[in-house]
């Protein structure tokens, strides 16, 4: 099945003719500003099994909040709009990704309630400290003037936060209460990878585990904390496929070998929510 990327100037779609269900895509710092880039190798073949993607760009921030609000309101205006309301609802976050999953779910409890699961790869609920020690450091020694171009020039952003080296919001134990007290879906995959040292998939396990008994799975799958990252195949079999081609085409596959293995994981579980 060949989809097309479709955008109407803030989110990005892949709709297959008769989507089974609907995934909301966050990536995380950084890169979920393009996620029909970054992401596309992960996305398209969701689409190919029938999951209609709405992929939400966002430019990073303190404000998680804020990021989860607006990206909670531009899915539900994309679910009206592509006429998608009516399906089977999944989240789906990298990194950062996850954490705005969860607080989109609390932004609009209405939509947050009406998920059938979350898919979190590689979930990160860290401190500014811990996620951004370049900044923290610079944040100590030069003035704030300076620190403000500085964000402006990593971050897009015409006017960064006053306090940009104090801690994101919500904090990372701010959440964890978010989480414990409010967080309203049931069913969920955790995918953390082997390589990974800096995610937070384990602390997230134990308080679904708590809250939810049963229903959240563990997977640990071969690969580290941008596995997720994967672009569409790039190579064009033609006349001129050379052996050079060939070759590339190989090393290409065997690269992304834990980002296939990862998509086969997630489209597993999916089929079985919607069994």
């Amino acid at each position: 099945m060949t989809l097309t990327w479709q955008t109407d100037g803030q989110t990005w779609f892949l709709l297959p003719p008769q989507p089974r269900a609907v995934i909301h895509f966050l990536g995380g710092a950084f890169v979920g500003s393009a996620p029909q880039f970054f992401y596309s190798r992960l996305l398209e073949e969701l689409a190919r099994m029938g999951m209609a993607v709405v992929a939400t760009p966002y430019t990073t921030d303190i404000d998680h909040a804020q990021l989860a609000f607006k990206a909670a309101q531009s899915l539900h205006r994309s679910l009206q709009s592509k006429g998608l309301m009516g399906l089977p609802l999944f989240g789906l976050g990298h990194s950062l990704g996850g954490k705005l999953q969860i607080l989109s779910c609390l932004a609009l409890p209405s939509l947050g309630s009406q998920r059938r699961g979350n898919i979190f790869l590689a979930y990160s609920n860290a401190g500014l400290e811990r996620a951004l020690p370049v900044l923290q450091a610079l944040a100590q020694a030069w003035p704030q003037q300076q620190l403000s171009t500085l964000w402006r020039m990593w971050m897009g952003s015409s006017s960064p936060p006053v306090n940009l080296w104090l801690e994101f919001e919500p904090s990372p134990a701010e959440t964890n209460r978010l989480i414990e007290e409010q967080y309203p879906v049931r069913n969920n995959l955790l995918v953390e990878f082997q390589q990974d040292d800096i995610d937070d998939i384990p602390l997230l396990y134990q308080q679904l585990r708590r809250k939810y008994g049963g229903y959240t799975e563990w997977q640990r799958l071969e690969g580290d904390h941008l596995t997720p990252l994967g672009f569409s195949y790039p190579f064009r079999v033609g006349g001129e496929f050379s052996p050079i081609d060939a070759f590339a085409q190989f090393f290409y596959q065997d690269l992304l070998a834990p980002n296939q293995r990862m998509i086969r994981s997630i489209q597993a579980w999916l089929a079985a929510q919607l069994a």
